[in-house]
């Protein structure tokens, strides 16, 4: 056997081998890929499982604030055609007892001034 032979063989049995140990890594990671998969599909029907009563609980607690935040604003509402229907009487009679006051002035300063005059 020649040099050249005797290095092509090894080339070839080392070549063999690479090939062989390269497919057996592969493999492994092959199955470890689907093996990895699992988990995850396990792990997120867990998670979906977990996750949906609490997405339930939320949907009720937003659907009860909701309700609250619109009864208090048919309060409020209320109270403010009440405020304002009572601001609204009382300048109304501030503004007629105005009137009154200025005429009652008016008429005790020309009395007065009537018997002043003489």
């Amino acid at each position: 056997m020649t040099p050249v032979n005797a290095s092509l063989m090894a080339l070839l049995i080392v070549t063999a081998v690479v090939i062989l140990i390269l497919g057996i890594l592969l493999a492994r990671l092959i199955i470890n890929l689907t093996l990895l998969s699992k988990n995850v599909d396990s792990i997120a029907q867990s998670v979906q499982s977990e996750i949906q009563p609490t997405l339930k609980e939320l949907r009720e607690a937003a659907q009860s604030i909701n309700s609250i935040a619109n009864n208090a604003d048919t309060q409020f509402s209320g109270i403010q055609s009440a405020l304002k229907s009572v601001l609204g009487a009382s300048s109304l009679v501030g503004c007629k007892m105005k009137g009154l006051m200025d005429g009652l002035v008016k008429g005790i300063s020309f009395g007065l001034n009537l018997f002043n005059k003489k």
